[in-house]
């Protein structure tokens, strides 16, 4: 296994960031933790993914499957509600979940191939683009569940912010986190019945597969409003090129005729998302995120 991965300083910063000192040992283990699952589930060699905030590989079983392997920090909330979206969504429209021990951290994923993420047709087929992930969105979309994370929850992370920082020590544009608040609030009040959401739906968690269509992939887990499942996608991929306001509205344009909901709608759950990345970029950044401010503007 290559230790230069799990050694990798970003990786471990992040996780030790979202789970705290606790998971230090689990990351100073890693190599014996993924061994275990690979002989648990008869899995063949490791070929690691680029590292975010999981430990993700690619392998095989014995039988010849194609799998990924997804690790997390024991006790972990992500792992639980992903395993159970996956549940739920049962291989429609997503990657399947082949096996899990959510509550130790361990996730068995399908591997989806020939696997070639969304983003790579932009932007030259962005309109194609725009139709596969609202084409995903519904095919993933759910009845409301109990036991996953809820849109409101993420509405009130501005809440937070906008209260840990009052005044002029913000270090977003003076009013917009504010702005953002009210107009999450207004969207949730004027919501549909909640439905069962990926979350994160963008380009590069969208990959081909082959006869099966395009699939997502990495979900969060929400349940809210079916309009806030095309927001994330509107500032992605992060390099939009300089006319960003042109690029945004023609999505906005294309969503609604693709997915049947109003322009309006997917417009403000943009803004909003938009200024909860920005928010969220803070936590590993004390300078804003430049790129999704401008997604944010153009919205505005």
């Amino acid at each position: 296994m290559p230790s230069a991965d799990i050694e990798n300083h970003t990786f471990r910063e992040r996780v030790l960031a979202v789970h705290g000192p606790s998971a230090r040992a689990w990351l100073d283990n890693l190599p014996k933790v993924a061994e275990r699952w690979r002989r648990y589930w008869a899995l063949g060699p490791f070929r690691p993914y680029a590292l975010s905030y999981n430990w993700v590989a690619a392998t095989d079983r014995d039988d010849g499957t194609p799998c990924v392997l997804k690790l997390s920090p024991p006790g972990a909330q992500e792992p639980v509600v992903e395993a159970h979206w996956l549940g739920l969504v049962g291989g429609c429209g997503a990657a399947a979940l082949l096996d899990a021990d959510a509550e130790d951290g361990a996730l068995l994923l399908e591997r989806v191939e020939p696997g070639q993420p969304l983003a790579t047709i932009v932007p030259e087929r962005d309109d194609d683009a725009c139709d596969a992930i609202a084409a995903v969105a519904l095919a993933v979309r759910r009845p409301g569940a109990a036991g996953v994370p809820t849109l409101t929850e993420r509405v009130t992370d501005l809440t937070r912010h906008r209260e840990a920082h009052p005044g002029d020590r913000d270090p977003l544009p003076g009013g917009i986190v504010a702005e953002a608040e009210r107009i999450g609030t207004e969207l949730l009040r004027t919501a549909p019945p909640d439905v069962l959401l990926h979350g994160d739906l963008h380009h590069d968690n969208v990959l081909w597969g082959g006869a099966r269509g395009w699939l997502a992939i990495d979900p969060h887990g929400l349940v809210g409003d079916p309009a806030y499942e095309l927001a994330t996608l509107l500032y992605n991929p992060l390099r939009l090129g300089p006319s960003v306001a042109a690029l945004v509205e023609h999505r906005c344009r294309r969503l609604a005729v693709g997915s049947g909901i109003s322009e309006e709608r997917i417009r403000g759950w943009g803004f909003v998302q938009a200024v909860l990345s920005a928010v969220w970029s803070l936590d590993e950044n004390p300078v804003p995120d430049g790129h999704v401010l401008a997604v944010a503007e153009a919205l505005e």
